[in-house]
């Protein structure tokens, strides 16, 4: 008969942090970055928002997480809410994600050939290879000379990433994951060897900060597309449905709502119908 192996005991120890960070400072900006952003942090995201947040502290030299959001809530600290929400704020992106929204958009666009200016709003840009996807695939979708004006705002809260996308550089491995032949077709490359978008891309964008939970976004115009991706869900469900309600009026009739892979809206249906795989349509009145 065989012995068996006693199970190894592992002494319990606490994780050694550099800043005192407790759960009510954790519960503190969980309140913080709701409030602001419409993020809705879960208690899992604590190691997360300290390991955002600890270059802030250090630069600020403040001795405490409480310390630093005593700063962030008092008169001085308005400047630094902007790198508060850049550093909670996800930017994960590359070029054509999730590619089948695109030979949707082209499809879509196709059918807009004839009828005027052309408006897309890019509602979560973040470094900018989405609405950099989007004015490759309006480009592609018209024979040349045939093309008509194309308007694609891009927006986003995190300023530092709106920044990147303003100057449209791109590291090689980025640039990667176009389609064939789009690399020599739409970007130049650099001395360094990153690569930029031409201008015939640049000037098709216009980035600019703007919150979703923001009462008023100054949207002036209906446009063709929004693409709103893999932003919402992050928020809790009544900031979803409120941002969802004031998406409907901007929308063109004939408009589509482009969000990301996780997300499903079926609890809005009075306003979105869906239409194909995370693209919706406006729903039709009810008679």
């Amino acid at each position: 008969m065989q012995n068996k192996i006693p199970p190894i005991v592992l002494p319990k120890f606490e994780l050694k942090r550099e800043f005192d960070f407790r759960d009510q400072d954790f519960e503190r900006i969980r309140q913080l970055i709701h409030k602001e952003a419409g993020i809705a942090l879960n208690p899992t995201k604590k190691d997360m928002v300290y390991g955002r947040l600890v270059r802030r502290i250090r630069e600020l030299k403040l001795p405490t997480f409480a310390a630093y959001i005593d700063f962030l809530q008092s008169l001085g600290g308005k400047r630094e809410f902007e790198q508060f929400v850049n550093a909670l704020t996800t930017n994960l992106t590359f070029f054509f994600r999730e590619e089948h929204h695109f030979h949707m958009l082209s499809t879509h666009l196709k059918t807009l050939a004839g009828k005027g200016e052309v408006a897309i709003w890019c509602a979560a840009a973040s470094s900018g290879e989405e609405p950099y996807s989007i004015a490759m695939s309006a480009l592609e979708a018209f024979p040349l000379g045939s093309k008509p004006p194309i308007h694609i705002i891009a927006t986003d809260l995190d300023t530092s990433m709106l920044e990147v996308g303003r100057k449209g550089i791109y590291s090689e491995d980025k640039i990667a994951k176009l389609p064939a032949g789009y690399a020599g077709k739409y970007f130049d490359k650099l001395a360094d060897g990153h690569y930029q978008a031409k201008s015939v891309l640049r000037d098709m964008i216009q980035f600019s900060r703007l919150n979703l939970i923001d009462s008023n976004w100054g949207m002036r115009k209906q446009f063709d597309a929004i693409f709103c991706r893999n932003v919402m869900i992050y928020f809790d469900r009544d900031t979803q449905f409120a941002v969802l309600k004031k998406f409907h009026p901007l929308i063109k009739p004939h408009g589509l709502l482009f969000v990301g892979h996780s997300e499903n809206f079926y609890f809005a249906s009075d306003y979105f119908t869906l239409k194909g795989k995370t693209v919706y349509e406006l729903s039709k009145p009810k008679q």
